[in-house]
């Protein structure tokens, strides 16, 4: 059981890590963003934060799900890392969100969780690209 925790850390702690940080942010209450003068600035902040949590969770997925995938033997490993960023991606999304219902001045924001599932399909076809 030690073993498989210590495997399970060395495998994901970007992924928690990152996560932390983007918990962090958005547990701050009167959050001032950088205006960058494009407009719609917390989409795009929104947008980046999940591109980049997506991107590492595919990376470390790589070093976890081989040719022997968890799902079932037939499926294609990269199918099973994409499905499986996207599945915990939303989920992640959907909690930071909600969570921010008990923030002071933050709230519950349907825009920034489309934003959020933006920056991870984003980060899925970037992966996809890339592996080519």
């Amino acid at each position: 059981m030690k073993i498989k925790m210590e495997i399970f850390w060395k495998s994901w702690w970007p992924v928690i890590l990152w996560s932390g940080v983007i918990f962090t942010f958005s547990s701050i209450p009167y959050l001032k963003i950088p205006k960058i003068g494009l407009g719609y600035e917390d989409k795009i902040y929104h947008c980046i934060e999940f591109f980049i949590w997506g991107t590492i969770f595919i990376w470390r997925a790589g070093k976890v799900i081989s040719a022997k995938t968890v799902l079932a033997p037939s499926i294609n490993p990269l199918i099973e890392k994409a499905f499986s960023m996207l599945l915990f991606g939303i989920i992640f999304a959907f909690v930071d969100e909600f969570h921010q219902k008990w923030i002071p001045c933050r709230g519950f924001d349907r825009y920034d969780l489309f934003a959020d599932i933006m920056g991870l399909a984003v980060s899925l076809v970037a992966c996809v690209v890339l592996k080519k």
